[in-house]
C-alpha cells in the first residue's frame, strides 16, 4: 500500500528551481540556435541533462508506503519509488499532529541597520502540519513528515491508522 501526498519541495525551493530551470533552458536553447553543435556539444549536453534533472526534481512528491506492517517515508516520481526511508515504529504506539507555520525569510541585511529599512519583506509563510510519532509515556518522539494541505493530512491519518499499529493521540 502506498499514498502519494504532495510535492517534495516547499514553496521557495519550488520557486527557485523553476527560475533555475528556466534560465538553464534559455541558455541551452540560445546555444543550440546560435553556435554549431559540434563546437560546444559537451556544454550543450550538460545543459540539457541539467534541465531534465531540474524538471524531474520539480515533479517529485512525498508520501508513505507500508510493506509487511513496516512504515516507509517515500519520495515518488510519477508514482515510482525513488527513495524509501524506513520509519522505526516498534517503540512507538501513537502519533500526533502539531499545526504551525512553515516560513522562509530572505532578509540579508539584518546586521546593517541602514539597509534593513529599505529592504523589502520577502517572507513567505504557510500553514503546516507536522506529524510526530511517540510512545505511551510521551518521553520519546520523532518527526516523520511535514504537510501543508489539510486534505492530505486527513488522508495521511486514515492511511497510518488503517495500515499500521499506531493510533492517533
Amino acid at each position: 500500500m502506498k499514498i502519494i501526498l504532495e510535492r517534495n519541495l516547499d514553496f521557495r525551493q519550488f520557486q527557485n528551481l523553476i527560475i533555475l530551470t528556466f534560465i538553464t533552458g534559455m541558455i541551452f536553447l540560445g546555444m543550440i540556435n546560435s553556435v554549431s553543435f559540434k563546437s560546444y556539444y559537451i556544454i550543450e549536453t550538460i545543459l540539457f541533462l541539467l534541465c531534465l534533472i531540474f524538471i524531474l526534481i520539480l515533479c517529485t512528491k512525498k508520501g508513505f508506503s507500508v510493506e509487511n506492517q513496516r512504515l516507509y517515508k517515500v519520495i515518488f516520481l510519477f508514482g515510482l519509488t525513488l527513495r524509501k526511508n524506513f520509519i522505526e515504529t516498534s517503540n512507538f504506539q501513537q502519533f500526533f499532529i502539531i499545526k504551525g507555520k512553515l516560513s522562509t525569510n530572505y532578509s540579508y541585511s539584518n546586521d546593517i541597520k541602514e539597509l534593513h529599512k529599505w529592504e523589502p519583506d520577502l517572507n513567505y509563510s504557510e500553514n503546516c502540519f507536522t506529524i510526530f510519532i511517540t510512545d505511551e509515556s510521551n518521553a520519546n518522539k520523532k518527526r516523520i513528515l511535514i504537510l501543508t494541505k489539510p486534505e492530505k493530512l486527513k488522508l495521511t491519518i486514515d492511511f497510518i491508522v488503517k495500515n499500521t499499529h499506531i493510533t492517533l493521540y
